[in-house]
């Protein structure tokens, strides 16, 4: 292997003169050759690592800014990385591909390679995008990973079991640190929920994130009894009992503002898995027109909320962002002079002059028995969380048909198949022509990331569109989206009110799709033209839609 002073020389890049005034100052120094021709100005940085490249045999990074898998951050501790500027990058045929600026430090490869228990490949790359990429991916969690290592530092069976997680007063021991700075973390990233699982090979804590779940933490095995502890103890739970579900909830105090979270075990073949849910997060107090309906779909809405009885439904996967149109509504009804009371599992956002009942079936308080007393409390606008069987299906047409407005949540797939769910759970047809004024489909899809959104290769068809004639476009990945290429989410809908027309194939007991192709003749945007509209707009991808739709 030639010195890299010889290997410029010969490229023609260095003069002999030269090289040997970048010798003595790198002794002067106390500088690494590369570093002291840098610093002299003799050569770019660029061409340094395209030497190294030659002369190692090394690929150098082709990408403008360095995307690493975030399930892969916690392999290397932050102050190594700092130390060295090296980042992992990715597992490629079992290796573990770590960027670095300085192939020729053989004692990283040793000291990688010990600690995570996996070969090391090198790739290169500049050392300010190294530096960019590890302040990027560690920010904010240099302090929960030095907790994370200290909690991983407690090997001892012995002394596990003399950490007492049951006290709620322990708040210098690592393991309520990194749990109080996991959920804060949650808070930081606006997480939906955290998911803490363990299998025959790894334990490990994800974030869901715009709706896809993300690996952050890979503590050791033997911690997971204690996490999982630690959470009982904060939501309330049996901290002995492992055999059976539990629930709880968990309210603390994140950046001056209390914010609660939903905690649900299950019992799995190797352990406890813990679901958080984090409430109070996300858009609270969204315009209608902010959530992203197009103006067609958004003027029919605005059209059925001002009316004075009825029922308007809003169906959608789990996730979709029915809860949030549900309080964007109540907002524009929310005036004095109107009586507005909720019956939901949980409340998720507190509202002012909103009476808001929490449903507890461990006193027998469920949908249908808090539905029955509401109609007793004089209410202009019911919101009912979800309509989840048929006894509180019919109590919602009869109070929508005794002079009130009825807002609620379905699960189904499109706005026309609403009104045969209703059907199906025992609503006589004639009831649902009656009381239903209004069905909204909804579906959440990823938002491009702005900084690193760029153009993609357009398909000639999709999903039955033959006339794709627009150009579209995808987040490639950044720092700013976590490399993954969208940030954010919005709404695409389709908004279905009930006219005569329809009314008569409700009675008639007819299909979806009759219902559907007439809701469509009389000017409903289906739901996948609004999302072919966002894709148009450059708001989301092909790839995108397809994945909701």
């Amino acid at each position: 292997m030639k010195r890299i002073g010889d290997v410029l020389t010969d490229a023609g890049l260095l003069t002999h003169a030269q090289l040997q005034d970048a010798l003595e100052y790198s002794r002067k120094h106390g500088l690494k050759m590369g570093e002291a021709l840098i610093e002299m100005g003799l050569i770019s940085e660029s061409e340094l690592l395209q030497c190294l490249s030659k002369q190692l045999g090394i690929a150098i990074l082709p990408d403008k800014e360095i995307t690493v898998d975030p399930s892969l951050v916690h392999e290397i501790p932050y102050p190594l990385a700092k130390k060295y500027n090296i980042i992992p990058l990715y597992i490629q045929n079992g290796k573990l591909v770590v960027v670095t600026s300085d192939p020729l430090n053989i004692a990283i490869v040793d000291e990688l390679e010990n600690r995570t228990k996996k070969p090391v490949s090198l790739i290169l790359a500049s050392s300010k995008k190294i530096a960019v990429a590890i302040e990027q991916y560690f920010s904010g969690t240099e302090h929960i990973s030095q907790t994370l290592k200290q909690v991983q530092q407690i090997e001892d069976e012995n002394l596990l079991s003399r950490i007492d997680v049951k006290d709620a007063d322990i708040n210098d021991t690592p393991v309520v640190k990194f749990v109080n700075q996991m959920l804060e973390k949650a808070v930081q990233e606006k997480a939906s929920d955290i998911h803490i699982e363990i299998d025959t090979v790894d334990f490990h804590i994800r974030f869901r994130i715009d709706g896809i779940l993300q690996t952050m933490f890979r503590p050791k095995p033997q911690l997971h009894p204690l996490i999982i502890s630690r959470l009982k103890v904060m939501s309330r739970m049996d901290v002995s009992e492992h055999r059976i579900s539990q629930d709880g909830r968990i309210k603390i105090k994140i950046e001056s503002e209390f914010v609660d979270f939903r905690v649900a075990t299950v019992p799995c073949m190797h352990g406890e898995k813990m679901v958080i849910r984090v409430l109070n997060q996300g858009p609270k107090f969204l315009q209608l027109s902010e959530l992203g309906f197009e103006k067609s779909n958004l003027k029919r809405l605005e059209l059925l909320i001002t009316r004075k009885h009825g029922l308007v439904l809003v169906s959608g996967q789990t996730g979709s962002g029915k809860t949030t149109t549900m309080y964007s509504i109540l907002r524009v009804l929310n005036r004095e002079g109107v009586n507005i009371i909720t019956l939901e599992d949980p409340v998720e956002i507190q509202l002012a002059l909103l009476n808001q009942i929490q449903v507890n079936p461990k006193v027998d308080l469920t949908f249908a028995n808090g539905l029955r007393s509401i109609l007793r409390m004089d209410p202009d606008v019911i919101m009912v969380g979800e309509i989840r069987d048929s006894e509180t299906a019919k109590l919602a047409i009869n109070a929508s048909m005794t002079g009130h407005l009825v807002l609620s949540t379905i699960h189904t797939g499109v706005a026309a198949e609403v009104p045969v769910r209703l059907m199906e759970m025992g609503v006589e047809p004639y009831l649902v022509a009656n009381t239903l004024i209004g069905a909204i489909a909804q579906r959440l899809v990823r938002i491009n990331c702005q900084t690193c959104r760029e153009p993609e290769e357009t398909p000639v068809q999709f999903m039955g569109k033959t006339k794709i004639d627009f150009k579209s476009f995808r987040g490639k990945g950044c720092p700013a989206c976590n490399r993954t290429g969208y940030r954010g989410r919005t709404c695409i809908a389709e908004v279905l009110p009930i006219d005569s027309e329809i009314r008569q194939l409700f009675l008639r007991q007819s299909d979806y799709e009759q219902i559907h192709q007439s809701a469509v003749a009389a000017g409903m945007v289906p739901i996948l033209d609004s999302g072919l509209e966002k894709v148009r707009a450059g708001l989301t991808s092909f790839e995108e839609l397809a994945r909701v739709i």
